[in-house]
C-alpha cells in the first residue's frame, strides 16, 4: 500500500479515496485533478485507472467487496485525518452505504441512505416504488420459479427481457446486461442458467425502438435534497446490440427530456436521495412517455464526459461531502459526442450487416467525438487499453458467434 501523507489545514487539503477500478475510476481521478483535489485509488486489478498519472504512487491494494467490514478495516489503517469516499461500482457503493456511523466522521461521503441504495439496486423493489409513485416504467414481474413465467401475459411475448434482480456480476458471467427471450421455453432455460449462478431474476418488457430512444439524465443532488447539476444525453449506438452499453452518446437539451427530469425529482424526494446519479430512460413510441429503466447511485463510466461538458459532479460530490457550497451546473454544449473504441467499431460492424449504417456515415458520426480513454496529458490508460484490444476482439467475436447460433 502506498503511504498517504497526513492531511492538515482547510477542506482543499482533504483527499479523495476512489473506490474501484476501470474507466469510471479513471474519470473520477481526472475530474478531480481538474480542480486540484488529490486522489488515491483503491484497486487490486491492473485496470486502466492504475496507469493514470493521477494514480502514480497513489494506489491502495484492496479487493472489491460488498461487505463493509473489510472496507472499514482498510480505512481504519489509513494514516489520514479525514478523507472523502467516492464509490465507482455497485459493490463499493453498497459497502460504503453500510459503513457504521463511528467511521463516518473521518471518512465522509455524499451518497443516498442505505435504504435508497438497496431499493435502487433491486429491480423488484425499484419497480414497486415506481408503481407506487405513478412514474412511467416497463412492465416488470419477479420470477423465482418456472411457474412464475406463466404470469407473463401472452401479449408480452416475445418482447421480454430476463434481468438480474440484483447482481453486478451478471454481465461478467454472461457478457450481456440481460437475456432477450422469445417465449416461455426460452425464458425457462435462461432462468435455469441464472439460478445455477445464484442470480435472482425479473421479467421485464422490452420497450420497442432503436438505441437513440434511450436517454440518460446525469447529475447531482446535495445534502439538502436540491438538484444542483443535470446533463442529458442520448444513445447513438450500443454494443452488444441486443442489450448492451453505449458506445457513442450525444448531449441533448434538457427541455427535450423534461418528463424524465420531473420523474426523477419525484423519486428522489420520496427516497431522500443525495449524491451523484445517472438515470436511464427509454422514450416509448407507443405512448410518448419516458420510461425509467434504472438509476445508478454512483459515478458512471462516462462521468468524465460530463466534466468535459462543464458538469463536474465529482467536484460537487467532494464539496457536498465536506459541507461546502455546491454551485449549480445546468449549462452544457448541445451535440457534444463521446465514443468508446474499439467497442463502437464492433457496433458499426453489426449495424453494417443489417444495413443500418455505412462506413462513411459511421466515420462522420465519430469524427470530432471525445474518446473515452485517450488524453494527451494522460496517455498511458489508452496504451493499456490498446494492449488488451486483441483479447477484447476475440471475446467480442465469440459473443457475436454465440448470438448468431442462438438466433438460428
Amino acid at each position: 500500500m502506498t503511504g498517504i501523507p497526513s492531511q492538515a489545514g482547510g477542506p482543499s487539503d482533504v483527499p479523495v479515496i476512489v473506490l474501484g477500478p476501470g474507466l469510471t475510476a479513471l474519470g473520477v481521478q481526472r475530474s478531480l485533478a481538474r480542480v486540484g483535489v488529490e486522489t488515491f485509488l483503491v484497486d487490486d486489478t491492473n485496470s486502466m485507472a492504475r496507469w493514470s498519472r493521477w494514480a502514480r504512487n497513489r494506489v491502495i491494494e484492496h479487493p472489491e467487496s460488498r461487505d463493509p467490514e473489510p472496507l472499514q478495516a482498510l480505512l481504519e489503517r489509513l494514516p489520514v485525518e479525514r478523507a472523502v469516499l467516492i464509490a465507482c461500482s455497485d459493490k463499493w457503493a453498497a459497502a460504503v452505504a453500510g459503513l457504521p456511523e463511528s467511521i463516518r466522521e473521518r471518512f465522509v461521503t455524499s451518497m443516498p441512505p442505505q435504504e435508497a441504495v438497496q431499493l435502487l439496486g433491486d429491480k423488484a423493489l425499484f419497480a414497486g416504488a415506481l408503481q407506487r409513485l405513478d412514474i412511467a416504467h416497463p412492465w416488470t414481474r419477479v420470477v423465482t420459479t418456472e411457474e412464475d413465467l406463466d404470469g407473463v401475459p401472452d401479449e408480452r411475448w416475445p418482447s421480454i427481457f430476463l434481468k438480474p434482480a440484483d447482481s453486478p456480476s451478471f454481465s461478467q458471467l454472461f457478457g450481456v446486461k440481460a437475456f432477450s427471450v422469445t417465449d416461455r421455453a426460452d425464458a425457462a432455460e435462461r432462468l435455469r442458467q441464472m439460478q445455477e449462478a445464484g442470480i435472482g431474476a425479473v421479467a421485464q418488457e422490452y420497450i420497442p425502438g432503436p438505441p437513440d430512444l434511450h436517454s440518460f439524465i446525469d447529475g447531482f443532488v446535495d445534502r439538502f435534497g436540491r438538484v444542483r447539476a443535470l446533463l442529458s444525453r442520448r444513445r447513438i449506438r450500443m454494443y452488444p446490440p441486443d442489450y448492451g452499453n453505449s458506445t457513442v452518446v450525444e448531449t441533448v437539451p434538457l427541455d427535450t427530456v423534461s418528463e424524465a427530469v420531473e420523474s426523477l425529482k419525484v423519486l428522489f424526494a420520496d427516497i431522500a436521495y443525495r449524491g451523484i446519479f445517472s438515470a436511464e430512460f427509454k422514450h416509448d413510441p407507443r405512448d410518448g412517455h419516458f420510461r425509467l429503466l434504472e438509476v445508478n447511485v454512483r459515478p458512471w463510466w462516462l462521468v468524465e464526459f460530463a466534466t468535459l461538458c462543464g458538469v463536474n459532479v465529482c467536484e460537487l460530490s467532494y464539496q457536498d461531502a465536506l459541507e461546502l457550497p455546491t454551485p449549480e451546473r445546468f449549462s452544457f454544449p448541445i451535440g457534444a459526442r463521446y465514443m468508446m473504441m474499439p467497442t463502437d467499431f464492433f457496433a458499426y460492424l453489426h449495424r453494417r450487416r443489417t444495413g443500418d449504417v455505412t462506413f462513411r456515415s459511421w466515420w462522420n458520426g465519430i469524427w470530432g467525438a471525445n474518446d473515452a480513454v485517450f488524453r494527451w496529458n494522460d496517455p498511458l490508460p489508452a496504451f493499456e487499453s490498446v494492449l488488451h484490444y486483441p483479447r477484447r476482439a476475440v471475446r467480442e467475436i465469440r459473443r457475436t458467434s454465440a448470438r448468431l447460433r442462438r438466433n438460428r
